[in-house]
C-alpha cells in the first residue's frame, strides 16, 4: 500500500536535489550561509499537527516541507523518502519532548557568532578550507548528514538542557542529546567531513575519518564534538578497546563501531570508533613537529593504514 501523503515525490524530489546541489562553497566566511528558517517553520506548523494528529502528515508536508529552505527538502528526500507518516510518527510520539524544546530549538539562530568563529578559528588551522551552507532542520530523529552540496544539522538532537523532557526518548537518544551551545563543535565535525577524501571502504578508514572529525572540532572549540561522553568510557577502556578493535579493522563491517546505536547501554556506549579514531588522530597530531602541516595531512590523507603506522599509537597499545 502507498503512503496517503507524499511530500517529496516526482518534480518536488527534482527541484530539492537540484536547488542544493546548486549551492556554492566558499573561502569567506562571513558568506556562509547559516539558515534557521526552517525551525520557525517547524513551530508554526506543530500546533495544528498535534490538535488532529491523524492529520499531522498532511499539516507537516504542506505547512513545513512544502515551504522549507532546499535544505528541508533535500532532507525530506534523504531521511524519509518523501512519506510524510513517517517524519509525523517521529514527532507526535513525543509530545513532552517536543512540546519542552520549543525555546531551546529557536534559540539555535543566537548561536550563528560562535559557529562563524568556529570557522574563522577552522580556517586559521586549514587556510584550504571551503565551507557549505548549513541549514538547520527539526527532523525527528533522523539525524544530521553532510553532503557535498551542504550540511544538514538536526535541532532535536542539539536542544536539551535544563527543563527539557527527555522521558520519551530512548537511552541512546539521551545520550546524544546536546545542548545549543554545542553546536559550534558539532558543525564543525560535520563540516570536516566535506574537506576530508572519501575513505577506503574499510573500517580503520571509517573510524579514522569519524575520529578525525571528533578532534579537530576539539581544536577548533575545546569540545570533542557531541561524543564527550565516549571517552568517559574510552579512556577507562582504552587498550581493551584497542584489543577488540584489530581483528575488525581492515575488514568492511562497521556494526560494532560506528552506527551501532542498538548496542547502547547503560555501562558501554555505542560508536566507540569514534574514539579509537579520535585516539588514533590525536596520536599522529602529537609526534609531528609542524602542527598545520599535521593537519592537513590527516584532512587530507587516502592512506589510512599509513597514517595508523605513522601515529605510533598501534605501537603504544602494545608495549607492554
Amino acid at each position: 500500500m502507498r503512503p496517503r501523503f507524499l511530500f517529496c515525490s516526482g518534480a518536488l524530489v527534482t527541484l530539492a536535489l537540484g536547488q542544493c546541489t546548486s549551492a556554492r562553497r566558499t573561502a569567506n566566511v562571513e558568506q556562509v550561509q547559516l539558515t534557521t528558517t526552517d525551525i520557525d517553520l517547524f513551530w508554526a506548523a506543530y500546533p495544528a499537527a498535534m490538535r488532529d494528529t491523524a492529520q499531522a502528515d498532511k499539516v507537516f508536508a504542506e505547512q513545513y516541507f512544502a515551504k522549507g529552505s532546499a535544505g528541508l527538502r533535500d532532507y525530506c528526500a534523504r531521511k524519509y523518502q518523501g512519506d510524510a507518516r513517517r517524519f509525523a510518527r517521529n514527532i507526535t510520539q513525543r509530545p513532552r519532548f517536543y512540546n519542552s524544546i520549543r525555546a531551546t530549538s529557536l534559540a539555535i539562530a543566537g548561536q550563528k557568532p560562535e559557529i562563524l568563529a568556529a570557522f574563522h578559528r577552522l580556517q586559521q588551522l586549514y587556510p584550504s578550507v571551503r565551507f557549505n551552507e548549513v541549514y538547520f532542520v527539526v527532523g525527528g530523529f533522523a539525524g544530521s548528514t553532510a553532503q557535498p552540496v551542504g550540511l544538514l544539522i538536526e535541532a532535536d538532537q542539539t536542544a536539551c538542557g535544563p527543563g527539557v523532557d527527555s522521558s520519551e526518548l530512548t537511552l541512546v537518544q539521551r545520550n546524544r542529546c546536546g545542548a545549543v551551545t554545542d553546536l559550534p563543535a558539532v558543525i564543525t565535525h560535520e563540516m570536516v567531513h566535506n574537506v576530508q577524501q572519501p575513505h577506503d571502504g574499510t573500517l580503520l578508514g571509517g573510524i579514522i575519518r569519524e575520529g578525525m572529525a571528533d578532534f579537530v572540532a576539539e581544536l577548533v572549540t575545546g569540545q570533542p564534538g557531541s561524543n564527550a561522553r565516549l571517552h568517559v568510557y574510552g579512556n577507562a577502556h582504552e587498550r581493551e578497546l584497542w584489543n577488540q578493535f584489530v581483528p575488525d579493522m581492515h575488514g568492511r563491517d562497521p556494526r560494532n563501531w560506528l552506527a551501532n546505536s542498538k548496542q547502547e547501554t547503560a555501562e558501554r556506549p555505542c560508536d566507540l570508533g569514534y574514539y579509537v579514531g579520535y585516539r588514533i588522530c590525536q596520536a599522529y597530531y602529537a609526534q609531528a613537529t609542524d602542527k598545520r602541516q599535521a593537519l592537513a595531512e590527516l584532512l587530507e590523507t587516502k592512506d589510512f593504514k599509513a597514517l595508523l603506522d605513522r601515529s605510533g599509537y598501534a605501537a603504544k597499545m602494545t608495549s607492554r
